[in-house]
């Protein structure tokens, strides 16, 4: 994966929308984290959380919780899992989320029971992979996306090469076999 590509993006569309998406600051803070630079992460990772805690959905509570998690602050992350779970139970990596973060605040029989959970969620409905979840973001991504700015037409090259290099590794595996029309 080419973290400064995609710190470059994150920064860029972060420019775009005003600094207010905690998705944008949450994938920030993995670039930049993965890249090595922890002090830019940790700053990233705080700005995301509290963004994320803005909104009380399920997918902001549990992302939120990530975040929490990567700066150690695992009462949070605990608390923030539990409700996502408890607003949508039917998700199955929230219960993976929710075991991790019980193991670290000590609740082993919990992480346990968690854990159970989301083996008998994955195995009645295989959970997708991580990289075709991806791959479907980054295909929402590029339907959407308006390539008549400035800022985003600079940025088209880079954004359809690692679509394409994506859907090249992965497309197969993940039951994709064509990405959004109009964008090369």
């Amino acid at each position: 994966m080419r973290y400064d590509v995609g710190k470059v993006l994150y920064e860029a569309y972060i420019n775009s929308c005003d600094g207010e998406d905690p998705g944008a600051w949450h994938g920030l803070a993995i670039c930049l984290e993965s890249a090595g630079h922890h002090e830019e992460a940790r700053r990233a990772y705080e700005r995301a959380l509290g963004l994320h805690l803005r909104h009380e959905d399920p997918g902001n509570l549990l992302w939120g919780g990530w975040c929490a998690m990567k700066l150690g602050n695992y009462e949070l992350a605990y608390r923030l899992f539990r409700e996502s779970a408890s607003r949508d139970p039917d998700y199955a990596y929230t219960w993976h989320s929710l075991a991790a973060a019980a193991l670290k605040v000590g609740r082993r029989s919990e992480a346990e029971e968690a854990m159970s959970r989301y083996r008998a969620m994955t195995s009645a409905r295989p959970y997708d992979r991580r990289e075709c979840e991806g791959l479907r973001m980054l295909m929402e991504v590029v339907h959407n996306i308006s390539f008549d700015d400035a800022l985003m037409g600079g940025l088209k090259d880079v954004i359809v090469n690692l679509f394409n290099q994506s859907m090249k590794d992965h497309g197969v595996k993940c039951g994709l076999t064509e990405g959004p029309s109009g964008i090369v």
